[in-house]
């Protein structure tokens, strides 16, 4: 159990939506056996991703909901669960993925409940990221830029090809240079290493930002950084919860974690050549965002 949780567990007034998130026993059975579908990010890509619905057709079912996105490996499981645990929040524990929680609500395959304020993990739109254009007025985006060796090295050692594959073929591919590089499915040396789909995946993916800014209003979009926020968790978490209208208590800090900040300082020279290749302009100018 994080901090937050036994802080608000403990706290001397009644117990608030963060303790008792959303479990499967409150759904209709007919939404328990879509559960036992989908329940896996195989079967949701086999499901809904390949279906001509949109992912976020659901999303007006919850006017107020906070959407938290950015490339993987950014930091975005941590923030959204931060924000899902505070005060006036609802958590999801549906599956052994509250990503995919928040995937098969807002397409529709589960119906949480309503009066509860929502925050959502959206990394998975990926390819659909247009679909942002259809949060209303209530909804809140933030978007989470990480710098890209950290997000690379994640990407490369900490994820499982299926992942891996899945993003570069939705976003990273689009930017190969070469016939290689475009073999996506094809191994080294016919086809791009896993350190070259990171890359791309990772520019791809973290550059959409620019495209969702032409889709909705200034106001409803925020970009933070993943390194600010975990050297000045109290400033970037308090400037975070302003945004999306929450009172914000110091104690959302605890659970802002640094176990993984130096793991890049272990990618070799050539390593770190070939990411800055390929990703420090789109960083450097999604950086400007945040300036």
């Amino acid at each position: 159990m994080s901090k937050l949780t036994d802080h608000l567990n403990s706290s001397s007034a009644s117990p608030g939506p963060a303790s008792s998130p959303v479990r499967v026993q409150e759904l209709p059975h007919r939404q328990r056996k879509a559960l036992s579908r989908l329940g896996s990010w195989r079967r949701f890509h086999r499901g809904p991703r390949r279906s001509a619905k949109a992912l976020l057709r659901r999303l007006d079912r919850y006017p107020d909901a906070v959407l938290v996105a950015g490339c993987q490996r950014s930091g975005t499981t941590m923030l959204t669960r931060i924000i899902a645990q505070s005060a006036g929040f609802r958590g999801l524990a549906l599956t052994c993925d509250d990503e995919l929680d928040a995937a098969l609500a807002l397409c529709g395959e589960v119906d949480l409940p309503l009066k509860q304020r929502y925050c959502f993990q959206t990394t998975y739109l990926n390819e659909r990221h247009a679909e942002y254009a259809m949060m209303g007025t209530g909804h809140r985006l933030v978007w989470v830029l990480r710098n890209p060796r950290s997000v690379v090295y994640s990407m490369v050692h900490n994820w499982r090809r299926f992942a891996l594959n899945e993003l570069y073929e939705a976003c990273g591919v689009r930017l190969a240079s070469t016939p290689r590089l475009r073999n996506a499915r094809w191994p080294w040396p016919w086809g791009p290493t896993r350190l070259e789909k990171a890359c791309l995946s990772y520019s791809a993916k973290t550059s959409q930002i620019f495209e969702i800014q032409k889709l909705i209003p200034q106001e409803r979009v925020l970009v933070v950084d993943y390194d600010a926020l975990v050297d000045s968790p109290h400033d970037c978490l308090a400037r975070i919860f302003t945004f999306i209208d929450e009172p914000y208590d110091p104690v959302y800090a605890h659970d802002v974690s640094r176990m993984s900040t130096g793991k890049a300082l272990q990618l070799s020279a050539k390593a770190k050549m070939i990411i800055a290749d390929n990703t420090e302009r789109t960083y450097d100018q999604c950086q400007a965002l945040i300036r």
